[in-house]
């Protein structure tokens, strides 16, 4: 398919348990999924909620792709979603030390041109152009929706003591709806997604150099995350980059 991606994930410096999850596929010789979680609800809770979730929406896709017309695959991707979420909750109540978890979920497919993108939470997508990196959708969570209303700046919500409160998660609520987009690859030489232990600690200008600069994926991820612990490895770091050759 003319494209190499690389995928790591790693506990921090600070946190005991790691609730985050990745998960990359590939699937009828014209398919690649990928999918960063971001879990909360406990040690098991959240890394059960990330797991579930994304094992859960990669193989509704997989079964699922083929019956839509080629173009049309944010729907499979939005009904993914509801499989998942649907998923998690049911989980979430039969057990006890489980109730209350979830998880952030943000994916992209990739069909030969064409990235299709599904966001839910404060993971980010990022789309890698040829001089610079582009966030694609925007956080659900508090501080955003002070952005969106003018009540803070950008700059304030890096500091805002609720940066970490999000306001959609997958398993939050019976009913979920996310955001979506399409990018067509020929703009932009590839894609990273990452849990916020990347985005809320790294300046995004350094994690843009990285991803500009940095041929090889798997290395990439490696420098990225290496960042990320560099500033102190305050929560749990994921990261997916797909670039084209």
């Amino acid at each position: 398919m003319g494209i190499n991606y690389g995928g790591k994930t790693d506990v921090g410096l600070k946190r005991e348990n790691n609730q985050d999850f990745f998960l990359i596929k590939e699937f009828d010789d014209d398919f690649i999924l990928m999918i960063v979680c971001d879990g909360m609800g406990g040690a098991n809770g959240g890394r059960e909620a990330s797991t579930l979730a994304a094992q859960t929406f990669a193989d509704y896709v997989e079964n699922n792709i083929r019956r839509e017309k080629r173009g049309e695959y944010l729907s499979v991707l939005e009904n993914a979603l509801q499989e998942a979420n649907s998923i998690v909750c049911r989980k979430a109540k039969e057990s006890r030390e489980l109730n209350g978890m979830g998880t952030t979920l943000v994916c992209a497919l990739f069909d030969t041109d064409t990235y299709y993108c599904l966001w839910v939470g404060d993971s980010r997508i990022y789309a890698i152009g040829s001089n610079s990196l582009v966030q694609l959708l925007h956080d659900h969570s508090y501080v955003q929706t002070l952005i969106d209303n003018g009540s803070i700046s950008p700059e304030e919500a890096k500091v805002h003591p609720n940066r970490n409160i999000i306001t959609k998660a997958v398993g939050s609520e019976n009913t979920i709806s996310a955001d979506v987009c399409r990018t067509d690859s020929d703009n932009i030489k590839g894609i990273l997604l990452c849990s916020d232990g990347l985005c809320g600690y790294v300046d995004e200008n350094e994690i843009a150099k990285v991803c500009l600069h940095e041929s090889d994926t798997q290395k990439c991820c490696d420098l990225l995350v290496d960042m990320a612990n560099s500033e102190g490895g305050i929560d749990n770091i994921t990261v997916v980059v797909h670039k084209k050759h």
